[in-house]
């Protein structure tokens, strides 16, 4: 097993890995208002050949990128890579050449931190996602990743959730389903909070996963009444362990209605709501005369 060519070093899959990305392209939604997306998949057991060495993970993003630009398979599952879509904001020799550290990070201004995506949110059976990256990208030590995991990304790659789903939810504690499942994203309160939210076949009312609170307001971010909805998958995330044992790709794995909903337009509205001025009744002191009596 070796680097996949153009690809970083700690990206090692086999000849048989399965992985894509894709970008739903027709509906560009202005992220000042809510966002709902969903989508159906279905991962049969007879998918997952050994729990321990199968390895799968999916994600869904929003994105003001309308297409997939260098993205990484493996354990970034589809991320871009930071130098090819921040290529033009950092900072380049006369060659010219990206301008590295002395630890071989590129060095980037500030303003391009986006990266093209406001939010990512992966299901991995292998926990890798969550792990620390190339150019100081942030997250995990190998020995703490968590199996069956749900992992989110901000905007800054920052590493927001790393949870087991068992320890969520009962009845979605492992990827695996024989039946089609319903995952729905809202990302809502100007992007301050993401409820995610799903339902089995057979069931007509949603159960609600988590809720996380993002902890940010995008401010001075342009495009971002430009935000589209994407989805990627990788198997296996990564064959590189310390030991020589093998990793295997899982199986079939269907997805089915992505569907995105959200207010599409560049323009925000503000309205000030005014009422007539209500009118203030003016009081009058009287005092009560006694003892008076009227003469004809």
């Amino acid at each position: 097993m070796a680097a996949l060519a153009g690809y970083p070093s700690d990206i090692s899959l086999p000849d048989s890995a399965r992985y894509y990305n894709f970008i739903e392209t027709t509906k560009k939604l202005n992220s000042n208002y809510d966002i709902t997306w969903s989508f159906q998949y279905k991962l049969p057991s007879t998918s997952i050949t050994n729990n321990l060495s199968s390895q799968v993970g999916f994600t869904t993003f929003l994105t003001n990128l309308s297409s997939p630009l260098s993205s990484l398979p493996g354990q970034y599952l589809g991320d871009q890579d930071p130098e090819a879509v921040l290529s033009a904001h950092a900072l380049l020799t006369e060659v010219p050449e990206v301008l590295k550290t002395e630890d071989g990070s590129s060095i980037l201004l500030e303003d391009a931190m986006l990266s093209g995506m406001l939010v990512k949110i992966a299901f991995d059976s292998s926990g890798l996602y969550a792990l620390s990256g190339r150019d100081d990208r942030p997250g995990i030590h190998r020995n703490r990743v968590k199996r069956e995991s749900l992992i989110i990304r901000d905007f800054a790659h920052n590493l927001v959730v790393n949870t087991p789903l068992s320890t969520i939810s009962t009845s979605f504690s492992t990827l695996s389903t024989d039946t089609f499942r319903t995952l729905r994203f809202r990302y809502v309160n100007l992007g301050r909070t993401l409820h995610i939210d799903f339902r089995d076949t057979g069931t007509t009312t949603y159960a609600v996963l988590t809720s996380i609170n993002l902890g940010y307001r995008l401010t001075n971010v342009s495009n971002l009444n430009n935000i589209m909805c994407g989805f990627s998958f990788s198997t296996p995330i990564s064959t590189h362990q310390a030991t020589a044992a093998p990793q295997f790709s899982a199986g079939n794995f269907f997805l089915k209605n992505f569907h995105v909903e959200g207010f599409v337009g560049g323009e925000v509205l503000t309205e000030t709501v005014t009422s007539t001025e209500i009118p203030v009744l003016s009081t009058t002191t009287y005092t009560t005369v006694t003892g008076i009596s009227a003469i004809k």
